[in-house]
């Protein structure tokens, strides 16, 4: 059984009303590398510094952060495109310090069928973002929910990706799309699912590429190793508040989110948003043609 939350939300607005929350989104141009995981393993390891997180699953279809932490939701982020449904109705306490929204069609939530009906939920939700030090969105790969999410809150990117062609190919597009609209975005790449030599390669090779091509900078957060025990564990009924502790894909994360988000109330303080890691290896050092 997980943990309940160790404070009320009535406690957490009188202790954090008037903050400016930090906004980070996951998200990849392709599906299938992890963007859920990397999202609940970055929550937790907020959470473990005693940070308020509000997690969200801004997947449209099915949604699978609520797997990851063996909860079963009544009630979803699209419920709030019905003026009906107040945002507190889709919070769900699921750790210490962690608030669910979850996404998909649970409860009587249908997928968005404009982006009007997209932005509607996700403006609405933004009512509960002062009780919390740090959201997360688990933006997953759909580019429309993507945008949405980017324009609304304005947070740092953390795109993820693996090491293949497809991949690099489709995280690039996405860093086109989201800087015609967000030119002065904060971009961040993580390798998920890698040894540190074959991501380190990826992400340079899409740093590269965003320089030459687009004239774009952005950063590398980091990689997360290919964790067959961790995804193991969860596919046997482990939640991944369960299977944390002794993970390398945990410890992984938790050295990310150190350097990728520093800890509140340093960020609370901060008049923009959070600056992330910059890459230590030059995109010059790579020839293109």
């Amino acid at each position: 059984m997980l943990p309940s939350p160790s404070k009320s939300n009535a406690a957490v607005d009188r202790g954090l009303r008037g903050t400016r929350p930090t906004c980070v989104l996951v998200a990849s141009g392709k599906g299938g590398v992890g963007t859920s995981s990397v999202a609940a393993l970055m929550a937790l390891a907020a959470a473990e510094r005693g940070e308020q997180v509000l997690l969200v699953d801004a997947s449209e279809t099915g949604g699978s952060l609520h797997h990851l932490f063996g909860v079963r939701p009544t009630a979803s982020l699209w419920m709030l495109t019905d003026s009906r449904y107040r945002p507190d109705n889709a919070l769900l306490e699921v750790a210490d310090n962690i608030t669910l929204v979850a996404g998909g069609t649970s409860g009587d939530a249908v997928t968005p069928n404009s982006d009007h009906e997209r932005r509607t939920a996700l403006t609405r939700l933004a009512h509960v973002y002062s009780r919390y030090q740090l959201i997360i969105f688990d933006g997953g790969s759909r580019l429309d929910t993507i945008t949405a999410i980017s324009e609304l809150v304005d947070p740092a990117v953390l795109l993820v990706t693996s090491a293949d062609r497809l991949a690099l190919a489709a995280n690039y597009a996405l860093v086109k799309a989201v800087s015609a609209r967000r030119p002065n975005a904060i971009v961040s790449v993580l390798a998920n699912r890698h040894g540190e030599a074959l991501a380190n390669e990826a992400c340079e090779f899409l740093v590269g590429a965003c320089t030459h091509f687009l004239g774009r900078a952005i950063d590398i957060a980091g990689c997360v190793p290919d964790d067959a025990c961790l995804q193991a564990a969860v596919c046997a009924g482990m939640s991944v508040y369960d299977a944390l502790e002794g993970y390398p894909a945990a410890e992984a994360v938790r050295g990310v989110i150190t350097r990728f988000i520093p800890t509140w109330p340093v960020a609370q303080e901060r008049t923009g948003p959070v600056t992330l890691l910059s890459s230590s290896s030059p995109s010059s050092s790579r020839r293109w043609s």
